[in-house]
């Protein structure tokens, strides 16, 4: 008879001694299986040869088979920690807040530019949010948007400024920036430069994709100020007054950080400031 392994499994009789006489077919059946066994799993099946031709030898087959199963687990945790979905799947979680209207003052020194002349604006609307109990920032007016996970994240603030009434000859600057409080840093930056006798807004569009840490602060703060282009700066040592900024905010988590990222590194800080 010719072999069935691996179509089928034979099923071998039973024999006993003093009972049955064993034939050369009893004999030729059990080494047709054995060979078919063989044929299938071929020679060194232990051993796996890559396509440069290096070879990875194992004791036994049972042991390459479980090597494989353990870099298939490696994989799956890796994929499903890259896109979180052990939790979400591609449900992405995503939060939408406004500032309905920020009074931002003038910068007081035009020559030299302080800290304190860059205001944030108050966020006051929640359109969407992370799922509950996560937040991205309190129920009541707040500066600061806070991070609720750490993980990859893709943000974009759009803003509206007005452009103040004042002398003709006025031009005037509007500076907006995602600022991280807690490090002192610039994440993404925008300007926007009206000429004079212009009326209107002025208009930022600021994003920053990169990774965003459980329980950082992130605002958007303004500046503004003349150019010092004033006709008889005396009469009008602070011509600008006032503005209004309107902003929206959008956040879109992407996937986790890997393992060894668990805070912002030190060295991830903004040149432009003193040391």
């Amino acid at each position: 008879m010719t072999k069935v392994y691996p179509n089928a499994i034979r099923n071998f009789p039973t024999h006993k001694d003093g009972r049955d006489f064993v034939l050369a077919a009893d004999v030729n059946e059990i080494q047709d299986e054995l060979t078919g066994v063989e044929t299938v799993l071929g020679t060194k099946p232990q051993i796996y040869t890559n396509a440069a031709g290096k070879k990875s030898e194992y004791k036994d087959v049972v042991t390459r088979l479980d090597a494989m199963q353990r870099y298939d687990d490696e994989v799956a945790e890796t994929v499903n920690a890259l896109v979180d979905a052990s939790q979400t799947g591609w449900n992405l979680p995503v939060g939408t807040v406004r500032s309905t209207g920020s009074t931002i003052r003038p910068t007081v020194h035009n020559l030299s530019i302080q800290e304190s002349d860059w205001q944030p604006v108050l966020w006051n609307r929640r359109i969407t949010d992370m799922p509950h109990p996560v937040r991205i920032f309190p129920w009541h007016t707040s500066p600061t948007i806070t991070c609720p996970k750490t993980g990859w994240w893709i943000i974009t603030m759009r803003v509206l400024s007005s452009i103040p009434s004042g002398p003709t000859s006025l031009d005037h600057m509007c500076f907006a920036r995602m600022y991280l409080s807690d490090h002192d840093t610039d994440v993404a930056t925008g300007a926007s430069t009206n000429p004079r006798g212009t009326r209107g807004w002025h208009r930022a569009d600021l994003t920053y994709a990169g990774e965003w840490f459980a329980g950082e602060r992130l605002q958007l703060q303004i500046r503004h100020m003349d150019s010092m282009k004033v006709n008889n700066r005396a009469k009008h040592p602070n011509p600008v007054g006032n503005i209004t900024s309107y902003a929206w905010c959008g956040l879109t988590y992407i996937r986790a950080l890997p393992n060894a990222f668990t805070s912002r590194p030190i060295e991830d800080v903004d040149p432009a400031l003193p040391a």
